[in-house]
């Protein structure tokens, strides 16, 4: 036991200038017990989560409360959090809220004197950020976003062995425009955005407007085959929406072509785009509304 009376103050002063220190965060900050009992939060936490003061009087339940019913998927919210106590695993994922804005959330695992761990959140508010990243019309990623997360993606390492990357362009899109006006032009680019979010699922996977008519995305897969089939469907599921263009013939309805780049492992991204970008052109010179896929060879 130590009972060297400086030392002992010296731990005091350091935790209280901690605790000044969280509190002037503008990041929301929560300590959770081994317990799960609430530690500590600051005042950012409970502006961030609008927590009114009636219910922190209420206790840790009715502020876990007021919390799950603010988000749109409360259920992955607390799976998370189950998962993570009693583990030293930290994490990082994005909330969404039911009113639209956009959380990042961080955790680290703390130690406890009798061996337990606590863990500390931190939320911050991106919604302005993420807003900056996203095509007002379609609701995709825009292209500031595409040229950010792109090299990421190519560079990544998953426990799929086939990526895919795919570049895709609205056939007779001008003729469109001139045939039935930029506003109805505008509609047809906010329906394939519908649809690109419907068939893309997965929280790994990525679409882009990139260009007026012009899109990309980014998905990983078992293997070649099921990532062919993947973007055969995704064609379909445009082709099927039956959005008239008599200045599309001989289809008569909008239709897409598109390159298609299957590859493994890391990759430069501008090689990727070049292959790719000329495979879309294939697609275009040989009757669109069809897929030209290429298999690039494994990097060196």
């Amino acid at each position: 036991m130590n009972n060297n009376p400086e030392a002992s103050c010296e731990r005091k002063d350091t935790a209280s200038l901690m605790r000044r220190a969280l509190d002037l965060m503008p990041d929301g900050v929560l300590i959770i017990g081994s317990n799960r009992d609430v530690l500590y939060m600051n005042e950012a936490f409970e502006t961030l989560w609008r927590v009114p003061r009636s219910v922190v009087e209420q206790g840790d339940r009715a502020m876990l409360a007021h919390v799950l019913e603010q988000l749109d998927d409360p259920g992955a919210f607390m799976n998370l959090v189950d998962r993570l106590y009693g583990s030293t695993e930290p994490s990082e994922d994005q909330l969404n809220f039911k009113d639209g804005r956009l959380f990042n959330r961080r955790s680290v695992a703390l130690l406890e004197n009798g061996g337990g761990f606590s863990r500390i959140w931190i939320f911050s508010d991106i919604t302005e950020a993420w807003s900056a990243r996203v095509d007002a019309l379609t609701g995709l990623m825009n292209r500031r976003a595409y040229a950010q997360e792109l090299p990421e993606f190519m560079a990544s390492v998953t426990d799929e062995s086939t990526k895919a990357f795919a570049l895709l362009d609205v056939d007779n899109f001008k003729e469109y425009n001139d045939r039935y006006g930029h506003a109805k032009g505008d509609s047809v680019l906010e329906r394939i955005g519908d649809l690109l979010r419907a068939t893309l699922k997965r929280s790994s996977d990525r679409a882009y407007r990139i260009g007026g008519e012009e899109f990309a995305v980014a998905t990983c897969h078992r293997d070649c085959t099921s990532a062919a089939s993947f973007y055969e469907g995704l064609l379909t599921s445009i082709r099927s929406a039956k959005i008239e263009h008599a200045g599309n013939p001989p289809y008569g309805c909008i239709t897409v072509s598109m390159g298609l780049g299957l590859f493994e492992g890391a990759r430069e991204p501008a090689q990727i785009f070049s292959e790719v970008d000329r495979a879309l052109y294939r697609a275009k010179r040989q009757g669109r509304n069809r897929t030209e896929r290429v298999l690039l060879p494994a990097a060196h």
